[in-house]
């Protein structure tokens, strides 16, 4: 598998069920792409999957900047950051950075559950491709926001 074969995975803590879910019902896209996670996230991911996901820092001691600077290496394919824009905590994870290292790096960035829909559709194209028969229904996906 490629370094660019690998997504980035952080929610807000009141958004963090929402990306498992997500997660879960298409299985079958996240399955073929390296996983890297803040801590928090790659607990909420494992304890509901058997998915291997690397946990870098907590969000609590930077692991967002950590996952962010791999956006500047050219290693990254794509970056779930789902946040809570009503009412995230004091020591939530920010997203500024990510704009721009996304921007800067031509690296899609979804933000809220629709976007995480689309994106997840878009990264499991050549696996769907391969196996149209093992794929969620794209209205059951958006369910999951």
């Amino acid at each position: 598998m490629s370094s660019a074969q690998t997504i980035i995975l952080i929610a807000h803590e009141n958004k963090s069920a929402e990306l498992v879910k997500l997660i879960k019902k298409r299985l079958s896209v996240f399955e073929h792409y390296r996983l890297l996670a803040t801590e928090e996230t790659a607990d909420a991911i494992k304890r509901e999957t058997e998915l291997e996901v690397t946990g870098m820092f907590s969000g609590r001691k930077g692991g967002e900047i950590q996952l962010c600077g791999l956006i500047c290496s050219n290693c990254i394919r794509a970056v779930f950051f789902i946040r809570d824009p009503v009412s995230p905590a004091a020591d939530e994870p920010d997203i500024t950075p990510f704009y721009r290292a996304c921007d800067l790096n031509n690296v899609p960035l979804a933000t809220n559950m629709v976007g995480a829909v689309a994106l997840t559709h878009w990264l499991g194209r050549k696996v769907e491709a391969l196996a149209p028969d093992n794929r969620a229904p794209l209205s059951t996906v958006a369910e999951a926001g």
